[in-house]
């Protein structure tokens, strides 16, 4: 079983080796070796032209850290009551429930690392509810140590040298697990598991503990409640039911996916999107026609 971000990761490695595409954008991963392996499902460098200037970034379950070498970004949330984030260095990405536009500069280059959902609290100590839904500049938390991070990385010669840079330096963060840590990472395999689709009663009976104590851990080292996570796997457990090249029977997935009815299926769609399925795919349509490779990256669409 493959989370989502794993999924993408897979494809776009298929894809790299088969050379096809990616004459305007290059991405590399890495997976770690023991012991960040437990935390983290890779690391990857980002370089080229972005596809499209404004995306939304859908949920997803997982937390990021990115560290830019090139221009800067600006993160909005997604009322864009505020005015946008300016990402010149290098951030922490929280858990979100919901989407987040992103305005690219004209080229990209920055280093990214994929967490799983419960690995970011060795390194970071404190509740991740904290993070839940942000996006925090690395320093705010690391202090002086974000800086080095970034010069360090700019400094490498490859992405393959710049992986072992920061794998080491992630190493030097690395604390302690927290008690309870497995118990909250095997309830995530098991969401994950059931794409979502389970009772957060039946699994806190499973463990042998009590839901108010399972929500109180996931709080903590997650960041949102196990009820909310089951909801972003099932999430995006439809988005890889999605074929952009076929047209959908939205009945059949939402039905596949657990969903009571179609109209419950259109509710959290939109809640997670603020776009109804069939507005979606139209995104991720004209995606794979204009930007066919990027467009394996499910989880960002460009504005309409």
């Amino acid at each position: 079983m493959r989370d989502f971000d794993a999924y993408l990761i897979e494809r776009l490695k298929k894809l790299l080796r088969s050379g096809e595409g990616y004459t305007d954008l290059t991405y590399k991963s890495y997976t770690p070796s023991p012991p960040l392996n437990a935390y983290i499902d890779d690391l990857y460098y980002l370089e080229g032209a972005a596809p499209y200037l404004r995306q939304k970034v859908l949920p997803n379950p997982t937390l990021h850290l990115m560290v830019n070498l090139g221009h800067a970004f600006q993160v909005c949330e997604s009322d864009q009551t505020q005015p946008g984030m300016a990402c010149d260095e290098s951030w922490w990405v929280g858990l979100w429930n919901k989407y987040h536009i992103v305005e690219w500069p004209s080229s990209v280059a920055f280093y990214g690392v994929h967490f799983k959902p419960a690995g970011v609290y060795p390194f970071l100590q404190f509740p991740l509810c904290e993070l839940h839904n942000q996006v925090v500049p690395m320093d705010v938390i690391w202090g002086r140590f974000a800086a080095e991070i970034r010069e360090r990385l700019y400094d490498a010669p490859t992405a393959e040298a710049g992986f072992a840079c920061l794998e080491q330096l992630l190493l030097s963060r690395l604390g302690d697990s927290p008690y309870n840590l497995k118990i909250v990472q095997s309830s995530i395999a098991e969401i994950a598991q059931q794409h979502g689709v389970l009772s957060i009663r039946t699994l806190s009976d499973q463990i042998g503990i009590s839901q108010n104590h399972l929500l109180t851990q996931f709080k903590r080292l997650v960041g949102i409640a196990p009820k909310e996570l089951a909801r972003i796997y099932r999430f995006a457990h439809v988005l890889h039911s999605i074929n952009s090249t076929q047209p959908a029977d939205w009945s059949q997935i939402a039905q596949q996916a657990g969903f009571y009815d179609q109209a419950h299926f259109i509710k959290d769609f939109v809640a997670f999107t603020e776009d109804n399925p069939s507005d979606y795919l139209r995104l991720r349509r004209r995606f794979h026609t204009e930007k066919p490779q990027q467009a394996q990256f499910l989880g960002n669409v460009p504005v309409d």
